[in-house]
């Protein structure tokens, strides 16, 4: 009985010790309202041809290129850029209200 009661407490100190510190963040910040006109925020992004980092890449924007938001999808949005008509999809973090 001892033995499994050592054990149980050294487990605990062991789980202990190596989550101490540990954090999460999740970023809660909503995406703009589909059915407007965005800019894109950072420097450049792809846009793909599916809500997925793995799917073939159609086009790039680039830092205050504006694009429409038509839906979202899991932190993705699904996107036309107002000066070629390209369409596709990118990751919604990347868009600003302005």
């Amino acid at each position: 009985m001892k033995k499994h009661l050592w054990s149980a407490c050294a487990l605990f100190l062991l789980l202990t010790a190596l989550t101490a510190g540990c954090s999460v963040s999740i970023d809660l910040t909503p995406p703009p309202p589909a059915g407007y006109v965005r800019s894109v925020s950072v420097e450049s992004v792809y846009v793909r041809s599916c809500p997925a980092a793995n799917c073939d890449v159609r086009t790039v924007v680039y830092r205050g290129q504006r694009v429409r938001v038509y839906e979202y999808d899991k932190g993705w949005a699904r996107v036309s850029t107002l000066d070629s008509g390209a369409t596709g999809w990118m990751d919604a973090r990347y868009l600003s209200g302005r």
